[in-house]
């Protein structure tokens, strides 16, 4: 018996636990195995296809924000894209502070140049434009030394 409460079927499942409490009042979820102080368990092992099978509607609130969150929330990593524009952000946070963030955005409309930024505890200490590096032909050029 594997008995699991909302927030360990949010991991399970890969989603919200917000979104897990909207489908408990609308009554999507299969029934409990059991209500323990007001929360409801269930039995991983006996109810998994049951919840696996349950629609999402993909196209619903807001888009998912990609992040990383290790050590118990201490250090959080976010990750944008928007492939529209072809920018790119990251961010990385020690307790809650900005520690590294990387921006990348396209240089000019149609191009595949792309201006890069780097700061680290708010201080820029990298501002590039792709077009400044030569392009290599993707050979791993270190293997002919060995």
């Amino acid at each position: 018996m594997n008995l699991v409460g909302l927030k360990e079927l949010s991991e399970l499942l890969d989603v919200s636990y917000d979104t897990l409490k909207v489908w408990k009042n609308r009554d999507r979820l299969p029934e409990p195995f059991q209500v323990i102080s007001g929360t409801p368990v269930w039995d991983w092992d006996e109810s998994e296809e049951d919840f696996r099978s349950i629609q999402k509607n993909e196209n619903s609130g807001r888009p998912r924000k990609p992040k990383i969150s290790i050590a118990g929330g201490l250090i959080e990593i976010d990750l944008n894209e928007n492939k529209k524009d072809k920018e790119g952000n990251a961010s990385i946070r020690v307790m809650g502070k900005s520690f590294v963030d990387i921006q990348t955005e396209s240089a000019e409309p149609n191009s595949k140049s792309k201006n890069v930024s780097i700061r680290v505890l708010g201080k820029k200490v990298v501002d590039i434009n792709t077009d400044d590096f030569i392009e290599v032909d993707g050979e791993d050029k270190s293997s002919e030394n060995s």
